[in-house]
């Protein structure tokens, strides 16, 4: 049987079988050795099968019900979460694995039947339908701020309802500055969730476990510093190697020694493909912002064809110092403060600028994400910042998860009639 019948089938089976109990048996069967290592084989990049491994054995945990689960939204501070010893589950970033595997017609109908509203992001709308339909694992608890995105605060206040935890529910509240009274601000709400949560787990806080999931964070970081770096010359980039793909890892994951390891691969594949890259050879340099649509779709193979490369995404950006383990809830609170997405739009467009001459960026590309109120908003000022430096935009129309709303004719047209305009100068 070839790898493509193998993912084909356990896709259909998903589709066919969409409920809980189905997906824990298929995660039981695919994260076996034998079977993860066919999956995998058809990966050419080290990186994405490591990628792909890791997740796949991490999600059958989080499915098996032998750990705490706790649902977080997108830009917590994680290492908070993995030091209590609970195991995360983005329902946003899931929302994405629905557009994958083919299920949003059902997720977003059953949202729709919930009174979700049309025009809220399909991420949320995803996860909120993927929730009503018990696709989740039950969460023991829930956490969620209200940086970047306001949808997360009353979509994982409906998810704490339902599974009945209002009371295991934490919405952190981050200030719109960034200064020494927003930093102590911030880092006693960080301080009471990990006294509290390890109250309600009834184990004694464990300060060292903490520091363990700070220093491991740490390395992340060193990790992928060190791979940004190699990627401002690398053009020769591993087959199916995106950046894009490591959302989970990144954020959710951060504060694990899986991670670490990741990053370390990811850096040593990247280091051997510039060693070995032709010199000579030269692509339009291209700056991606916010996400990609994750159902299959061909604007990357279009920028290839059009000698054009996205050579960094804002997803990627290491925008934070190195964290003090023996100041382990300050050190989140400035984390999570130095994100460009809190506050005034100016901290984003100023963090881009840097990324565009960090770069050498020819053009950019910023995806307009269906219902993603604070991105899409702040498109007209990102395209004229970038338009005032000489620098080509492209606010690309369309959405990360439901495929009705990208219409793959007009993507193309505009794809590559942006790649005709950065080969011309």
């Amino acid at each position: 049987m070839s790898i493509l019948s193998v993912k084909t089938k356990i896709t259909k089976n998903i589709q066919n079988n969409l409920n809980s109990g189905s997906i824990k048996r298929l995660l039981r069967i695919i994260s076996s050795k034998p079977v993860l290592a066919l999956y995998v084989s058809s990966i050419k990049s080290i990186t994405d099968r490591y990628l792909n491994i890791y997740t796949i054995r991490y999600m059958n945990e989080v499915y098996s019900g032998k750990y705490p689960v706790a649902y977080g939204s997108l830009f917590l501070p994680y290492e908070l979460i993995n030091g209590l010893n609970l195991k995360p589950f983005l329902p946003e970033v899931m929302g994405g694995f629905t557009a994958g595997l083919g299920v949003t017609d059902k997720t977003l109908k059953t949202a729709s039947n919930k009174w979700y509203s049309s025009d809220l992001c399909t991420f949320h709308r995803s996860a909120a339908g993927a929730c009503e339909m018990d696709l989740f694992p039950k969460p023991s608890f829930i956490f969620c701020s209200n940086l970047a995105c306001d949808a997360a605060g009353k979509s994982f206040l409906n998810f704490a309802k339902k599974y009945d935890i209002e009371d295991r529910y934490y919405l952190i509240d981050v200030p719109h500055e960034n200064d020494n009274e927003s930093i102590n601000f911030l880092s006693q709400q960080l301080e009471h969730i990990f006294y509290d949560v390890s109250k309600k787990l009834n184990k004694k806080p464990d300060l060292e476990k903490l520091r363990q999931s700070i220093n491991h964070s740490n390395n992340f970081r060193k990790f992928a510093l060190e791979a940004n770096e190699i990627r401002r010359n690398l053009f020769d980039y591993p087959q199916y190697f995106n950046g894009l793909n490591y959302i989970l890892p990144f954020f959710g994951l951060c504060g694990t020694e899986e991670t670490v390891n990741l990053f370390k691969i990811m850096k040593n594949e990247l280091r051997d493909k510039l060693l070995k890259q032709d010199k000579n050879k030269k692509m339009k340099k291209v700056l991606w912002m916010h996400l990609k649509p994750y159902y299959k779709n061909e604007i990357f193979n279009i920028l290839e064809k059009n000698n054009c490369r996205v050579v960094f995404e804002e997803t990627s950006f290491i925008f934070w110092d190195e964290l003090n383990p023996d100041k382990p809830f300050e050190s989140l609170a400035k984390k999570m403060l130095s994100n460009p997405l809190r506050g005034n739009g100016g901290n984003r467009i100023k963090a881009m600028q840097y990324l565009s001459d960090y770069y050498d960026i020819d053009g950019v590309i910023m995806f307009s994400h269906w219902g993603c109120r604070q991105s899409n908003g702040l498109s007209r000022l990102v395209k004229e910042s970038f338009n005032s430096k000489g620098i080509p935009v492209l606010v690309l129309d369309g959405d990360c998860v439901d495929i009705n709303n990208c219409p793959a004719g007009q993507i193309k047209t505009r794809v590559e009639g942006f790649a005709e305009i950065l080969n011309s100068i």
